[in-house]
């Protein structure tokens, strides 16, 4: 049950926003205080910044709903370079207004740390 576990986790993400907050820090990025965010992604969101970066964390009941919402999220992200990513019931979206990372490796670690 233990390894079962341990594989499920991964392959579930993070189980809460603060979790995602966690793998950044440990994964050498540097988060801003995300604050509540009204916006058409979903109910439960908040938003900030990651290494000069604009990115939004929405919670859903379920790792499915998350899923569903990733075109919503890049709606959010709109004409710019950037990432909108389920993991588990946490949808992580990036965007990249300010053109701070032109290779896109950061976009990628945002959206892909807090899977491990």
């Amino acid at each position: 049950a233990v390894v079962l576990a341990a594989c499920s986790k991964g392959k579930t993400g993070p189980s809460s926003r603060d979790g995602v907050i966690d793998a950044w820090k440990k994964g050498g990025l540097t988060p801003s205080a995300l604050t509540k965010a009204d916006v058409d992604v979903g109910k439960d969101c908040a938003s900030g910044t990651v290494n000069k970066l604009d990115v939004l964390v929405c919670t859903f009941p379920s790792a499915k709903e998350a899923k569903a919402a990733e075109d919503a999220g890049l709606k959010w992200v709109g004409d710019t370079t950037g990432a909108s990513r389920a993991q588990g019931a946490e949808l992580i979206v990036v965007a990249d207004r300010h053109k701070a990372d032109p290779s896109g490796r950061t976009i990628n670690q945002i959206v892909t740390l807090p899977a491990y």
